[in-house]
Protein backbone atom coordinates (compact mmCIF):
# COMPACT_ATOMS: atom_id res chain seq x y z
CA UNK A 1 0.00 0.00 0.00
CA UNK A 2 2.82 2.38 0.90
CA UNK A 3 4.59 1.61 -2.38
CA UNK A 4 1.41 2.41 -4.36
CA UNK A 5 1.09 5.73 -2.54
CA UNK A 6 4.70 6.62 -3.35
CA UNK A 7 4.16 5.74 -7.03
CA UNK A 8 0.95 7.77 -7.10
CA UNK A 9 2.73 10.65 -5.37
CA UNK A 10 5.60 10.59 -7.87
CA UNK A 11 3.14 10.45 -10.78
CA UNK A 12 1.18 13.39 -9.35
CA UNK A 13 4.41 15.35 -8.84
CA UNK A 14 5.50 14.64 -12.42
CA UNK A 15 2.14 15.82 -13.76
CA UNK A 16 2.41 19.02 -11.72
CA UNK A 17 5.92 19.63 -13.02
CA UNK A 18 4.81 19.13 -16.63
CA UNK A 19 1.82 21.43 -16.08
CA UNK A 20 4.00 24.13 -14.52
CA UNK A 21 6.31 23.96 -17.55
CA UNK A 22 3.56 24.28 -20.15
CA UNK A 23 1.23 26.59 -18.18
CA UNK A 24 2.90 29.86 -19.33
CA UNK A 25 2.62 28.76 -22.97
CA UNK A 26 -1.04 27.80 -22.48
CA UNK A 27 -1.71 31.28 -21.12
CA UNK A 28 0.13 32.69 -24.14
CA UNK A 29 -2.01 30.66 -26.58
CA UNK A 30 -4.92 33.17 -26.88
CA UNK A 31 -2.43 35.92 -27.66
CA UNK A 32 -0.76 33.81 -30.36
CA UNK A 33 -4.15 33.05 -31.91
CA UNK A 34 -5.04 36.75 -31.89
CA UNK A 35 -1.74 37.63 -33.54
CA UNK A 36 -2.38 34.93 -36.16
CA UNK A 37 -5.80 36.41 -37.01
CA UNK A 38 -4.49 39.96 -37.30
CA UNK A 39 -1.59 38.93 -39.51
CA UNK A 40 -3.80 36.62 -41.58
CA UNK A 41 -5.82 39.62 -42.76
CA UNK A 42 -2.69 41.43 -43.95
CA UNK A 43 -2.35 39.11 -46.92
CA UNK A 44 -5.75 37.43 -47.19
CA UNK A 45 -6.64 39.98 -49.85
CA UNK A 46 -3.85 38.78 -52.17
CA UNK A 47 -5.84 35.83 -53.54
CA UNK A 48 -9.29 37.44 -53.33
CA UNK A 49 -8.17 40.69 -54.97
CA UNK A 50 -9.37 39.72 -58.50
CA UNK A 51 -12.91 39.06 -57.19
CA UNK A 52 -12.96 42.30 -55.20
CA UNK A 53 -11.83 44.17 -58.32
CA UNK A 54 -14.77 42.67 -60.22
CA UNK A 55 -17.33 43.57 -57.53
CA UNK A 56 -16.02 47.13 -57.18
CA UNK A 57 -15.48 47.51 -60.95
CA UNK A 58 -11.75 48.20 -60.72
CA UNK A 59 -10.13 47.70 -64.17
CA UNK A 60 -6.96 45.61 -64.52
CA UNK A 61 -5.12 48.77 -65.59
CA UNK A 62 -5.74 50.16 -62.08
CA UNK A 63 -3.92 47.38 -60.22
CA UNK A 64 -2.01 50.00 -58.21
CA UNK A 65 -5.38 51.25 -56.88
CA UNK A 66 -6.47 47.74 -55.96
CA UNK A 67 -3.17 47.08 -54.16
CA UNK A 68 -4.17 49.70 -51.59
CA UNK A 69 -6.50 47.11 -50.09
CA UNK A 70 -3.28 45.56 -48.78
CA UNK A 71 -1.26 48.75 -48.28
CA UNK A 72 -3.99 50.55 -46.28
CA UNK A 73 -4.10 47.63 -43.85
CA UNK A 74 -0.32 47.67 -43.46
CA UNK A 75 -0.33 51.44 -42.84
CA UNK A 76 -2.96 51.26 -40.10
CA UNK A 77 -1.46 48.04 -38.72
CA UNK A 78 1.94 49.71 -38.40
CA UNK A 79 1.07 53.28 -37.42
CA UNK A 80 -1.10 52.34 -34.44
CA UNK A 81 1.51 50.13 -32.75
CA UNK A 82 3.55 52.67 -30.71
CA UNK A 83 0.39 54.28 -29.40
CA UNK A 84 -1.27 51.02 -28.37
CA UNK A 85 2.03 49.73 -27.02
CA UNK A 86 2.25 52.65 -24.64
CA UNK A 87 -1.43 52.30 -23.75
CA UNK A 88 -0.78 48.68 -22.77
CA UNK A 89 2.06 49.86 -20.50
CA UNK A 90 -0.41 52.20 -18.79
CA UNK A 91 -3.69 50.26 -18.73
CA UNK A 92 -2.40 46.67 -18.90
CA UNK A 93 -1.95 44.19 -21.74
CA UNK A 94 -5.15 42.23 -20.92
CA UNK A 95 -7.49 45.21 -21.27
CA UNK A 96 -5.89 46.54 -24.46
CA UNK A 97 -5.83 43.11 -26.06
CA UNK A 98 -9.59 42.68 -25.57
CA UNK A 99 -10.34 46.19 -26.90
CA UNK A 100 -8.12 45.58 -29.94
CA UNK A 101 -9.91 42.30 -30.72
CA UNK A 102 -13.29 44.06 -30.55
CA UNK A 103 -12.10 46.76 -33.00
CA UNK A 104 -10.74 44.05 -35.30
CA UNK A 105 -14.06 42.20 -35.15
CA UNK A 106 -16.05 45.35 -36.02
CA UNK A 107 -13.70 46.07 -38.93
CA UNK A 108 -14.12 42.50 -40.23
CA UNK A 109 -17.93 42.78 -40.21
CA UNK A 110 -17.86 46.15 -41.97
CA UNK A 111 -15.43 44.86 -44.62
CA UNK A 112 -17.68 41.89 -45.35
CA UNK A 113 -20.64 44.28 -45.68
CA UNK A 114 -18.73 46.94 -47.68
CA UNK A 115 -20.34 46.13 -51.09
CA UNK A 116 -23.83 46.59 -49.60
CA UNK A 117 -22.77 49.72 -47.68
CA UNK A 118 -21.31 51.16 -50.88
CA UNK A 119 -24.58 50.55 -52.78
CA UNK A 120 -26.58 52.37 -50.11
CA UNK A 121 -24.64 55.63 -50.55
CA UNK A 122 -23.61 55.34 -54.23
CA UNK A 123 -25.28 54.18 -57.40
CA UNK A 124 -22.05 52.49 -58.45
CA UNK A 125 -19.57 50.48 -56.35
CA UNK A 126 -17.07 52.69 -54.55
CA UNK A 127 -13.75 51.19 -53.50
CA UNK A 128 -13.25 53.88 -50.84
CA UNK A 129 -15.72 52.09 -48.57
CA UNK A 130 -13.78 48.85 -48.40
CA UNK A 131 -10.54 50.83 -47.97
CA UNK A 132 -12.09 52.60 -44.96
CA UNK A 133 -13.32 49.37 -43.36
CA UNK A 134 -9.96 47.69 -43.95
CA UNK A 135 -8.33 50.59 -42.13
CA UNK A 136 -10.63 50.10 -39.11
CA UNK A 137 -9.74 46.42 -39.15
CA UNK A 138 -6.03 47.22 -39.23
CA UNK A 139 -6.20 49.42 -36.11
CA UNK A 140 -7.37 46.45 -34.07
CA UNK A 141 -5.04 43.97 -35.78
CA UNK A 142 -1.96 46.15 -35.46
CA UNK A 143 -2.22 46.40 -31.70
CA UNK A 144 -2.20 42.63 -31.14
CA UNK A 145 1.49 41.90 -31.84
CA UNK A 146 3.18 44.40 -29.47
CA UNK A 147 0.63 43.69 -26.72
CA UNK A 148 1.31 39.95 -27.04
CA UNK A 149 5.09 40.43 -26.84
CA UNK A 150 4.59 42.59 -23.75
CA UNK A 151 2.26 39.95 -22.27
CA UNK A 152 4.94 37.28 -22.74
CA UNK A 153 7.24 39.26 -20.45
CA UNK A 154 4.69 38.88 -17.64
CA UNK A 155 3.33 35.39 -18.33
CA UNK A 156 6.52 33.47 -19.23
CA UNK A 157 9.68 33.03 -17.09
CA UNK A 158 12.54 35.19 -18.33
CA UNK A 159 14.76 32.23 -19.25
CA UNK A 160 11.95 30.85 -21.46
CA UNK A 161 11.24 34.11 -23.29
CA UNK A 162 13.17 33.23 -26.49
CA UNK A 163 10.76 30.33 -27.10
CA UNK A 164 7.78 32.58 -26.31
CA UNK A 165 9.02 35.20 -28.77
CA UNK A 166 9.48 32.46 -31.35
CA UNK A 167 5.90 31.28 -30.88
CA UNK A 168 4.48 34.81 -31.21
CA UNK A 169 6.66 35.51 -34.23
CA UNK A 170 5.68 32.22 -35.81
CA UNK A 171 2.01 33.07 -35.25
CA UNK A 172 2.43 36.44 -36.97
CA UNK A 173 4.37 35.08 -39.94
CA UNK A 174 2.20 31.97 -40.29
CA UNK A 175 -0.92 34.14 -40.27
CA UNK A 176 0.53 36.37 -42.99
CA UNK A 177 1.35 33.37 -45.17
CA UNK A 178 -1.84 31.39 -44.45
CA UNK A 179 -3.87 34.46 -45.45
CA UNK A 180 -3.71 33.83 -49.22
CA UNK A 181 -4.61 30.16 -48.67
CA UNK A 182 -7.66 30.97 -46.52
CA UNK A 183 -8.77 33.75 -48.86
CA UNK A 184 -8.33 31.57 -51.94
CA UNK A 185 -10.23 28.60 -50.50
CA UNK A 186 -13.20 30.65 -49.26
CA UNK A 187 -13.41 32.62 -52.51
CA UNK A 188 -13.34 29.45 -54.58
CA UNK A 189 -16.05 27.62 -52.61
CA UNK A 190 -18.13 30.53 -51.24
CA UNK A 191 -17.39 34.22 -51.89
CA UNK A 192 -14.69 36.70 -50.91
CA UNK A 193 -16.90 38.22 -48.18
CA UNK A 194 -16.59 34.98 -46.22
CA UNK A 195 -12.86 35.62 -45.88
CA UNK A 196 -13.89 38.31 -43.38
CA UNK A 197 -17.02 36.69 -41.89
CA UNK A 198 -14.82 33.77 -40.83
CA UNK A 199 -12.96 36.06 -38.39
CA UNK A 200 -15.98 36.33 -36.08
CA UNK A 201 -16.10 32.91 -34.30
CA UNK A 202 -12.37 32.69 -33.41
CA UNK A 203 -12.21 36.35 -32.35
CA UNK A 204 -15.16 35.91 -29.97
CA UNK A 205 -13.65 32.70 -28.54
CA UNK A 206 -10.29 34.40 -27.96
CA UNK A 207 -11.98 37.30 -26.12
CA UNK A 208 -13.80 34.82 -23.87
CA UNK A 209 -10.57 32.89 -23.21
CA UNK A 210 -8.68 36.05 -22.25
CA UNK A 211 -11.47 37.18 -19.91
CA UNK A 212 -11.61 33.79 -18.17
CA UNK A 213 -7.96 32.72 -17.93
CA UNK A 214 -5.71 35.79 -18.11
CA UNK A 215 -5.24 37.63 -14.77
CA UNK A 216 -6.37 41.23 -14.63
CA UNK A 217 -3.74 43.82 -15.50
CA UNK A 218 -2.46 46.50 -13.17
CA UNK A 219 -2.67 50.18 -14.07
CA UNK A 220 0.49 52.32 -14.12
CA UNK A 221 0.84 56.06 -13.73
CA UNK A 222 2.33 56.79 -17.15
CA UNK A 223 1.79 59.76 -19.46
CA UNK A 224 0.72 59.20 -23.07
CA UNK A 225 2.21 61.35 -25.83
CA UNK A 226 -0.87 61.94 -27.99
CA UNK A 227 0.76 64.59 -30.18
CA UNK A 228 3.70 62.28 -30.86
CA UNK A 229 1.25 59.51 -31.79
CA UNK A 230 -0.42 61.74 -34.39
CA UNK A 231 2.94 62.82 -35.83
CA UNK A 232 4.12 59.21 -36.04
CA UNK A 233 0.92 58.16 -37.80
CA UNK A 234 1.23 60.97 -40.37
CA UNK A 235 4.89 60.07 -40.96
CA UNK A 236 4.13 56.39 -41.62
CA UNK A 237 1.11 57.12 -43.83
CA UNK A 238 2.73 59.80 -45.99
CA UNK A 239 6.00 57.88 -46.32
CA UNK A 240 4.08 54.85 -47.60
CA UNK A 241 2.02 57.01 -49.97
CA UNK A 242 5.20 58.65 -51.29
CA UNK A 243 6.77 55.23 -51.94
CA UNK A 244 3.70 54.21 -53.93
CA UNK A 245 4.24 57.23 -56.22
CA UNK A 246 8.01 56.84 -56.49
CA UNK A 247 8.09 55.80 -60.17
CA UNK A 248 5.54 58.39 -61.32
CA UNK A 249 7.40 61.60 -60.43
CA UNK A 250 4.14 63.55 -60.09
CA UNK A 251 2.88 66.23 -57.73
CA UNK A 252 1.53 63.63 -55.29
CA UNK A 253 5.03 62.26 -54.77
CA UNK A 254 6.28 65.75 -53.89
CA UNK A 255 3.34 66.46 -51.55
CA UNK A 256 3.62 63.18 -49.64
CA UNK A 257 7.42 63.40 -49.47
CA UNK A 258 7.28 66.95 -48.09
CA UNK A 259 4.67 66.04 -45.46
CA UNK A 260 6.64 62.94 -44.49
CA UNK A 261 9.86 64.94 -44.09
CA UNK A 262 8.04 67.68 -42.15
CA UNK A 263 6.53 65.17 -39.71
CA UNK A 264 9.95 63.55 -39.27
CA UNK A 265 11.49 66.93 -38.36
CA UNK A 266 8.52 67.67 -36.11
CA UNK A 267 8.95 64.32 -34.37
CA UNK A 268 12.67 64.95 -33.77
CA UNK A 269 11.92 68.41 -32.36
CA UNK A 270 9.18 67.00 -30.10
CA UNK A 271 11.53 64.26 -28.90
CA UNK A 272 14.17 66.80 -27.86
CA UNK A 273 11.75 69.33 -26.38
CA UNK A 274 9.44 67.10 -24.33
CA UNK A 275 10.00 64.96 -21.26
CA UNK A 276 7.59 62.29 -22.46
CA UNK A 277 7.67 60.86 -25.98
CA UNK A 278 5.52 58.27 -27.73
CA UNK A 279 8.47 55.88 -27.29
CA UNK A 280 10.36 56.15 -23.95
CA UNK A 281 13.66 57.95 -24.52
CA UNK A 282 15.74 55.32 -22.74
CA UNK A 283 14.61 52.79 -25.36
CA UNK A 284 15.61 55.00 -28.29
CA UNK A 285 19.03 55.61 -26.70
CA UNK A 286 19.68 51.85 -26.52
CA UNK A 287 21.98 51.27 -29.53
CA UNK A 288 21.57 47.50 -29.48
CA UNK A 289 17.79 47.86 -29.52
CA UNK A 290 17.89 50.30 -32.44
CA UNK A 291 20.24 48.03 -34.44
CA UNK A 292 17.80 45.17 -33.87
CA UNK A 293 15.01 47.41 -35.19
CA UNK A 294 16.99 48.18 -38.34
CA UNK A 295 17.59 44.48 -38.88
CA UNK A 296 13.87 43.84 -38.42
CA UNK A 297 13.13 46.53 -41.01
CA UNK A 298 15.08 44.62 -43.65
CA UNK A 299 13.38 41.38 -42.60
CA UNK A 300 10.05 43.09 -43.31
CA UNK A 301 11.09 44.08 -46.83
CA UNK A 302 12.30 40.59 -47.75
CA UNK A 303 9.29 38.87 -46.16
CA UNK A 304 6.71 40.94 -48.04
CA UNK A 305 8.55 40.21 -51.31
CA UNK A 306 8.22 36.47 -50.67
CA UNK A 307 4.64 36.30 -49.40
CA UNK A 308 3.24 38.61 -52.09
CA UNK A 309 5.27 37.62 -55.14
CA UNK A 310 4.88 33.84 -54.82
CA UNK A 311 1.02 33.67 -54.96
CA UNK A 312 0.64 36.57 -57.40
CA UNK A 313 3.19 34.98 -59.75
CA UNK A 314 1.37 31.64 -59.46
CA UNK A 315 -2.00 33.16 -60.39
CA UNK A 316 -0.92 35.59 -63.10
CA UNK A 317 1.68 33.77 -65.20
CA UNK A 318 1.68 30.15 -64.00
CA UNK A 319 -2.08 29.63 -64.36
CA UNK A 320 -2.82 28.61 -60.77
CA UNK A 321 -6.20 29.13 -59.08
CA UNK A 322 -6.46 31.25 -55.90
CA UNK A 323 -6.50 28.07 -53.81
CA UNK A 324 -3.51 26.59 -55.64
CA UNK A 325 -1.57 29.84 -55.18
CA UNK A 326 -2.23 29.74 -51.44
CA UNK A 327 -1.20 26.07 -51.27
CA UNK A 328 2.11 26.87 -52.96
CA UNK A 329 2.87 29.46 -50.32
CA UNK A 330 1.95 26.94 -47.63
CA UNK A 331 5.37 25.34 -48.15
CA UNK A 332 7.00 28.51 -46.88
CA UNK A 333 4.57 28.77 -43.96
CA UNK A 334 5.26 25.29 -42.62
CA UNK A 335 9.01 25.77 -42.84
CA UNK A 336 8.72 29.21 -41.21
CA UNK A 337 6.81 27.79 -38.24
CA UNK A 338 9.38 25.04 -37.78
CA UNK A 339 12.20 27.59 -38.08
CA UNK A 340 10.59 29.90 -35.51
CA UNK A 341 10.44 27.12 -32.92
CA UNK A 342 14.00 25.97 -33.70
CA UNK A 343 15.18 29.59 -33.54
CA UNK A 344 13.72 29.95 -30.06
CA UNK A 345 15.38 26.75 -28.83
CA UNK A 346 18.75 27.61 -30.42
CA UNK A 347 18.66 31.17 -29.04
CA UNK A 348 17.94 29.87 -25.56
CA UNK A 349 20.79 27.34 -25.70
CA UNK A 350 23.43 28.96 -27.95
CA UNK A 351 22.62 32.66 -27.92
CA UNK A 352 21.37 34.83 -30.79
CA UNK A 353 24.38 34.80 -33.13
CA UNK A 354 24.23 31.33 -34.69
CA UNK A 355 20.46 31.13 -35.44
CA UNK A 356 20.34 34.72 -36.72
CA UNK A 357 23.27 34.41 -39.14
CA UNK A 358 22.10 30.97 -40.26
CA UNK A 359 18.64 32.42 -40.86
CA UNK A 360 19.91 35.20 -43.12
CA UNK A 361 22.11 32.75 -45.06
CA UNK A 362 19.11 30.51 -45.74
CA UNK A 363 16.93 33.48 -46.79
CA UNK A 364 19.63 34.57 -49.26
CA UNK A 365 19.97 31.05 -50.68
CA UNK A 366 16.19 30.79 -51.06
CA UNK A 367 15.93 34.09 -52.94
CA UNK A 368 18.86 33.08 -55.17
CA UNK A 369 17.00 29.93 -56.21
CA UNK A 370 13.70 31.81 -56.68
CA UNK A 371 15.48 34.35 -58.88
CA UNK A 372 16.04 31.45 -61.28
CA UNK A 373 12.35 30.44 -61.47
CA UNK A 374 10.84 30.21 -64.96
CA UNK A 375 7.52 29.33 -66.59
CA UNK A 376 8.34 25.61 -66.28
CA UNK A 377 8.62 25.76 -62.48
CA UNK A 378 7.57 22.52 -60.79
CA UNK A 379 8.14 20.37 -57.72
CA UNK A 380 10.30 19.30 -55.98
CA UNK A 381 12.40 22.41 -56.80
CA UNK A 382 9.68 24.89 -55.81
CA UNK A 383 9.03 23.20 -52.47
CA UNK A 384 12.74 23.03 -51.62
CA UNK A 385 13.33 26.69 -52.49
CA UNK A 386 10.31 27.92 -50.49
CA UNK A 387 11.20 25.68 -47.54
CA UNK A 388 14.74 27.07 -47.41
CA UNK A 389 13.44 30.66 -47.35
CA UNK A 390 10.73 29.89 -44.80
CA UNK A 391 13.17 28.14 -42.48
CA UNK A 392 15.48 31.16 -42.70
CA UNK A 393 12.71 33.65 -41.89
CA UNK A 394 11.63 31.54 -38.93
CA UNK A 395 15.13 31.22 -37.49
CA UNK A 396 15.51 35.02 -37.40
CA UNK A 397 12.41 35.77 -35.31
CA UNK A 398 13.50 34.82 -31.80
CA UNK A 399 17.14 36.01 -31.84
CA UNK A 400 16.17 39.50 -33.05
CA UNK A 401 13.36 39.85 -30.49
CA UNK A 402 15.37 38.39 -27.61
CA UNK A 403 18.39 40.58 -28.35
CA UNK A 404 16.25 43.71 -28.58
CA UNK A 405 14.19 43.08 -25.43
CA UNK A 406 16.92 41.92 -22.99
CA UNK A 407 17.61 45.31 -21.42
CA UNK A 408 14.03 46.64 -21.54
CA UNK A 409 12.28 47.36 -18.23
CA UNK A 410 8.91 45.75 -17.53
CA UNK A 411 7.20 49.16 -17.57
CA UNK A 412 8.47 49.79 -21.12
CA UNK A 413 7.87 46.37 -22.67
CA UNK A 414 4.71 47.42 -24.51
CA UNK A 415 6.40 50.41 -26.13
CA UNK A 416 9.59 48.49 -26.96
CA UNK A 417 7.78 45.54 -28.52
CA UNK A 418 5.59 47.98 -30.48
CA UNK A 419 8.60 49.78 -31.96
CA UNK A 420 10.30 46.48 -32.78
CA UNK A 421 7.19 45.26 -34.60
CA UNK A 422 6.75 48.63 -36.31
CA UNK A 423 10.24 48.28 -37.79
CA UNK A 424 9.32 45.06 -39.55
CA UNK A 425 5.89 46.32 -40.59
CA UNK A 426 7.38 49.55 -41.90
CA UNK A 427 9.71 47.46 -44.03
CA UNK A 428 6.73 45.48 -45.29
CA UNK A 429 4.65 48.60 -46.00
CA UNK A 430 7.40 50.49 -47.80
CA UNK A 431 8.50 47.33 -49.57
CA UNK A 432 5.00 46.55 -50.84
CA UNK A 433 4.12 50.08 -51.99
CA UNK A 434 7.52 50.50 -53.69
CA UNK A 435 7.41 47.10 -55.38
CA UNK A 436 3.87 47.69 -56.63
CA UNK A 437 4.90 50.98 -58.21
CA UNK A 438 8.13 49.47 -59.56
CA UNK A 439 6.40 46.37 -60.95
CA UNK A 440 3.64 48.35 -62.67
CA UNK A 441 6.17 50.63 -64.36
CA UNK A 442 8.51 47.79 -65.39
CA UNK A 443 5.68 45.67 -66.81
CA UNK A 444 4.39 48.65 -68.81
CA UNK A 445 7.90 49.17 -70.19
CA UNK A 446 8.35 45.51 -71.14
CA UNK A 447 4.96 45.39 -72.93
CA UNK A 448 4.96 48.89 -74.44
CA UNK A 449 5.58 47.59 -77.96
CA UNK A 450 2.80 45.00 -77.96
CA UNK A 451 -0.53 45.34 -79.73
CA UNK A 452 -3.68 45.00 -77.66
CA UNK A 453 -5.39 42.26 -79.68
CA UNK A 454 -5.05 40.39 -82.97
CA UNK A 455 -7.40 38.13 -84.93
CA UNK A 456 -4.41 36.15 -86.13
CA UNK A 457 -3.98 33.19 -83.69
CA UNK A 458 -0.24 33.07 -84.24
CA UNK A 459 0.18 36.79 -83.60
CA UNK A 460 -2.08 36.58 -80.55
CA UNK A 461 -0.02 33.68 -79.16
CA UNK A 462 3.16 35.70 -79.63
CA UNK A 463 1.63 38.61 -77.70
CA UNK A 464 0.49 36.28 -74.90
CA UNK A 465 3.94 34.70 -74.67
CA UNK A 466 5.57 38.14 -74.64
CA UNK A 467 3.26 39.26 -71.81
CA UNK A 468 4.03 36.14 -69.79
CA UNK A 469 7.76 36.63 -70.26
CA UNK A 470 7.44 40.29 -69.29
CA UNK A 471 5.64 39.25 -66.10
CA UNK A 472 8.33 36.65 -65.40
CA UNK A 473 11.04 39.32 -65.80
CA UNK A 474 9.27 41.54 -63.26
CA UNK A 475 8.89 38.75 -60.71
CA UNK A 476 12.52 37.70 -61.16
CA UNK A 477 13.54 41.29 -60.44
CA UNK A 478 11.48 41.16 -57.23
CA UNK A 479 13.36 38.07 -56.07
CA UNK A 480 16.69 39.69 -56.98
CA UNK A 481 15.78 42.72 -54.88
CA UNK A 482 14.96 40.35 -52.01
CA UNK A 483 18.38 38.74 -52.33
CA UNK A 484 20.20 42.10 -52.36
CA UNK A 485 18.28 43.41 -49.34
CA UNK A 486 19.10 40.21 -47.44
CA UNK A 487 22.80 40.61 -48.17
CA UNK A 488 22.67 44.21 -46.92
CA UNK A 489 21.16 42.99 -43.63
CA UNK A 490 23.83 40.34 -42.95
CA UNK A 491 26.39 42.84 -41.49
CA UNK A 492 23.65 44.17 -39.19
CA UNK A 493 22.97 40.66 -37.88
CA UNK A 494 26.68 40.37 -37.10
CA UNK A 495 26.69 43.75 -35.36
CA UNK A 496 23.78 43.05 -33.00
CA UNK A 497 25.07 39.60 -32.05
CA UNK A 498 28.65 40.77 -31.44
CA UNK A 499 27.52 43.55 -29.10
CA UNK A 500 27.34 42.51 -25.47
CA UNK A 501 24.48 43.47 -23.20
CA UNK A 502 23.51 42.87 -19.60
CA UNK A 503 21.45 39.83 -20.42
CA UNK A 504 24.16 37.92 -22.22
CA UNK A 505 25.48 34.74 -20.75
Amino acid sequence: MGRRCRIFSRSSTLKNQIYNVIKPYLLLLPFCLGVFLGADDQTKVVTILPQIMIDFEIPITSLDTASWLIVIYLIGYTAVMPFTGRLSDKFGFRNLFIISLIIFLIGSVLTALSPEISKIFHREPNVNWILATRFIQSIGGGALVPISIAAAGFLVPRNKLPIAYGLIGASAEAGAVFGPLVGGALTEFLSWEWAFWINLPPTILIIIAVIIWIPKSTFRDLKIDYLGSIIFFLFIATLSLACAQITKSNELLIIFAVISFATLIGGIFLYKASKEFIIPKQIIKNKLFMLANLTHFFIGITLIIAIITVPVMAETILGASPLEAGLRLLRLTIALSIGAFLGGVLTQRLGARIPLILGFVLIAIGFYFMFGWDLKLADPSMTIHLAISGLGFGLCISPITDTAMKEIKDSDRGSASALLTVSRMLGMTIGLSSLTAWGTTRFAKFTSGLEGFSLDPIAQKKMTDASLNAGLDVFQEFFLIGLLVTLVAVPLSLAITLKKNKGDR
